[in-house]
Formats: C-alpha cells, sequence, structure tokens
C-alpha cells in the first residue's frame, strides 16, 4: 500500500468515526425529546438492545419502553471510541443519563460503559447492538 492510499484510507476512516459519534448524539437527542420516529430510524429492525440489568429488548420493546415507561432527562456520551471494520462500527464509551419513570415519577442516574455495534446498510446506519453495564 501506498502513502498516498494508506493517508486518504486513514481520512475516510476518521470520516466515519465522526459519522458514527455523530448519529450516537443524534440517538440520544432523540431519547430526550421522546423522539421514537428518529429513533426508530437509527434503530435496525432486528436489534438487541441489553440494558444494564441484563434485560434484553428487540425493536418493538424497546421503543414502547421509551415511549410509554421512561422520560430520559439527559443523556451524554464522553469519550466515545469508534472502531470501523468496513460496514460494520463498533463504539465503545460512557454513557451518562437520567430517567425517570413515567409511572412512579422516580428518577434515576445512571453511569454505564455501552458497546454499540452498527451496521452500514445501503447509504445509512444502523445501531443493531448495544450493550449497557454498571459502572
Amino acid at each position: 500500500m501506498n502513502l498516498a492510499t494508506r493517508d486518504r484510507e486513514n481520512k475516510d476512516s476518521i470520516a466515519l468515526e465522526q459519522e458514527i459519534v455523530a448519529l450516537e448524539e443524534t440517538r440520544c437527542r432523540a431519547l430526550v425529546a421522546g423522539d421514537l420516529e428518529a429513533l426508530g430510524k437509527l434503530i435496525s429492525d432486528d436489534v438487541q438492545h441489553i440494558h444494564a440489568t441484563g434485560k434484553v429488548d428487540d425493536k418493538a420493546a424497546y421503543l414502547d419502553m421509551v415511549g410509554k415507561h421512561i422520560r430520559f432527562l439527559e443523556a451524554s456520551r464522553q469519550n466515545l471510541d469508534v472502531r470501523i471494520y468496513g460496514d460494520v462500527a463498533i463504539a465503545t464509551g460512557r454513557l451518562e443519563q437520567t430517567i425517570e419513570f413515567k409511572q412512579t415519577t422516580e428518577r434515576l442516574a445512571m453511569k454505564v460503559m455501552t458497546t454499540q455495534v452498527w451496521v452500514r446498510r445501503a447509504t445509512t446506519w444502523e445501531q443493531a447492538s448495544f450493550q449497557a453495564t454498571n459502572i
């Protein structure tokens, strides 16, 4: 591989990493806004969302939980590390969020590490897997 090819690949990789970070920021904003339509567009139809409790949701169950049971008061990422492998991106980093349970109005501040798998399908990226671990 010559130097020009390597430089082009590095620039492409950096651009893809920035795209994934931007998508994750969009996902966090959609959670806080309660925008299920925007959230649904970011999540793959075959997603597996694994909560810090160990509960596993498919897309329908996850969107139902966000829409009916939990209000996200804040959600922010720190130091999201993104690695690109062709049409797959793995993003790992700290997520801090405050949620409110709609039925009881109880609030919970959460600090978790997450691993997300994003998959490029045609021209868009979708989150295909999410795993959270309490820290």
